[in-house]
């Protein structure tokens, strides 16, 4: 075999131009395209509801335990902070839909731990004037890396309708205020979903979406994102509590 040959096949196969998406260092390829100096915070000591990271030792965090929120189940993969955060703005807002490879990797680890039983995947859906400015969907882009990676299928199932003011400085119940109306459901609906998104915050996005898709016909959505957004920490923890009760 030439000497031209085998180097394109060694290139194919161990490629010396892979680097972390995270610190641009080149790496040995790896199916989460991160160097060992760039570790994400793997979000481990999930709330049993929303999924998002908890300070506590019990089953629920203190962000949902009151509220009411129409998906049944959500879980995420990482906490949204540091590098987590970098690459979502990357991908949402620098164009860099090649991160979705990776980050989807990061999804389906999540997935499988779950081993929920249900019929396909969909996305939560960004507004047609956004869209035309952005040129994409990063939670579109996600669920369809996961669907290639399944025998699952990613279904266009939600539209939005209205063009909504940035929710970043809003609370939640403002958020869910916002939201209202917002979407509808564009096709039939499977009875059990896996809706995906990039990030969890208050998660009234994704809930005003689970609510249209239930009222469209689910009977069961789960909410799988790639971060969300953790649990804030009580001001003073039991203990210091009670020292300063003693005091």
């Amino acid at each position: 075999m030439k000497r031209g040959v085998i180097n394109e096949l060694v290139q194919l196969l161990y490629p010396d131009d892979i680097k972390c998406i995270v610190c641009g260092k080149e790496i040995h390829p790896n199916r989460y395209g991160i160097c060992d100096a760039c570790k994400l915070d793997i979000n481990l000591n999930y709330c049993l509801r929303c999924g998002r990271h908890k300070v506590g030792m019990g089953d629920y965090c203190g962000e949902c335990s009151s509220e009411s929120l129409y998906f049944d189940e959500a879980r995420s993969a990482v906490s949204y902070d540091g590098q987590a955060k970098d690459l979502i703005r990357r991908l949402k807002y620098g164009g860099a839909q090649y991160l979705a490879k990776a980050m989807s990797e990061y999804l389906l680890d999540v997935l499988i731990v779950q081993d929920w039983d249900f019929d396909c995947f969909t996305f939560v859906p960004v507004h047609k004037t956004r869209l035309k400015k952005r040129g994409y969907n990063q939670a579109e882009i996600l669920a369809r890396e996961l669907a290639e990676r399944t025998d699952k299928p990613c279904a266009e199932l939600l539209q939005k309708d209205m063009s909504t003011p940035n929710q970043a400085r809003l609370n939640k119940s403002e958020r869910m205020e916002n939201l209202k109306g917002a979407f509808s459901a564009i096709s039939e609906t499977p009875k059990h979903v896996v809706l995906i998104d990039d990030v969890m915050t208050t998660g009234a996005t994704a809930s005003e979406c689970a609510k249209t898709l239930k009222r469209a016909g689910a009977s069961v959505v789960y909410l799988l994102t790639f971060a969300s957004v953790p649990e804030k920490p009580l001001r003073d923890s039991p203990t210091q509590s009670i020292r300063d009760f003693r005091r």
